[in-house]
Formats: C-alpha cells, sequence, structure tokens
C-alpha cells in the first residue's frame, strides 16, 4: 500500500470515529442522559456544551421544576441531536473544569465555525507530543497500557 493510499485510509477510519462519537452523543441527547449545559462565543462562531450525570455535570433544570424551561430544553436537545444525525454539527473538543467535570463542545459550519477534519500529520505530531509529555510527567504502568491498548 503507498503512503498516500495509507494516509487517506487512517484519516478515513478517524473520521468515522468522529462520526459515531457524534452519533453516540446524539442518541445521548434523545435519551436524556445528557443535556444542554452552556452556550459559548468565539471569534465569529458559537457552539454549545452538553453533559449529565455520566460526565459529571448535574443535569441543568428550571428553578422550582420549571416545566416550561425543562420543555424548551428538551426541544433543543432534540434539535441538537438532529443536527448531529445530520453531520451540520459535530463534536470539536471537550471543556474540563477544575473538578474533573467535563462536557462535550459541540460546534460546526452551521453555527459558524469550521468543520473540524482529521489533518493527519497534526495528529501525528500531537501525539508524539503527549507521549513525551506524558512519559516525562507522569508515573505510567507499562503494563497496565499495553492491556489497555489491546481491549
Amino acid at each position: 500500500m503507498k503512503l498516500e493510499e495509507k494516509a487517506m485510509l487512517d484519516t478515513a477510519i478517524i473520521r468515522e470515529i468522529q462520526r459515531d462519537l457524534d452519533l453516540i452523543i446524539a442518541s445521548l441527547l434523545l435519551t436524556g442522559q445528557i443535556t444542554l449545559t452552556r452556550i459559548y462565543f468565539g471569534p465569529g462562531y458559537f457552539g454549545v456544551t452538553v453533559g449529565g450525570p455520566i460526565t459529571g455535570v448535574s443535569r441543568l433544570e428550571g428553578k422550582g421544576k420549571n416545566h416550561l424551561f425543562n420543555f424548551s430544553l428538551d426541544v433543543i436537545d432534540i434539535l441538537v441531536a438532529i443536527l448531529l444525525i445530520k453531520d451540520e454539527i459535530n463534536l470539536v473538543g471537550l471543556f474540563i473544569s477544575s473538578d474533573a467535570r467535563f462536557s462535550l463542545s459541540i460546534s460546526g459550519p452551521l453555527l459558524g465555525r469550521e468543520k473540524v477534519v482529521p489533518v493527519l500529520p497534526y495528529l501525528k505530531k500531537n501525539q508524539r507530543e503527549l507521549n513525551e509529555i506524558v512519559s516525562s510527567g507522569y508515573i505510567i504502568d507499562h503494563t497496565l497500557l499495553e492491556k489497555l491498548k489491546r481491549c
């Protein structure tokens, strides 16, 4: 296999994983396991974050069990899920707070942000840098790491 073909195959595999993550997030939104947690703004775009008890974030609810607010939030969750399914928006990253809770950041062209596409040389560079940081700054049980890689 030529180097170019391998790179294209690797990119396709990464994009497939990204697509699977989008569909998993959509199903979690539709089943109420995660919900909108915040809206954020960047230069020329905006996005939303979603989370819930499975990400360590409390589910967002209206004060006094405000049914109109909760209904509105459910509608937004459904819209976000539909846009994820239609590939109009995508997972673009994680928001990790200082108390180890995290939420998933979602945006895309529909919201003014460029579509996230895998760029293999950058991913490989980031992987090398992460490996260097982790190996020099943290004690890693290599047997555990190898077992996890086989899972």
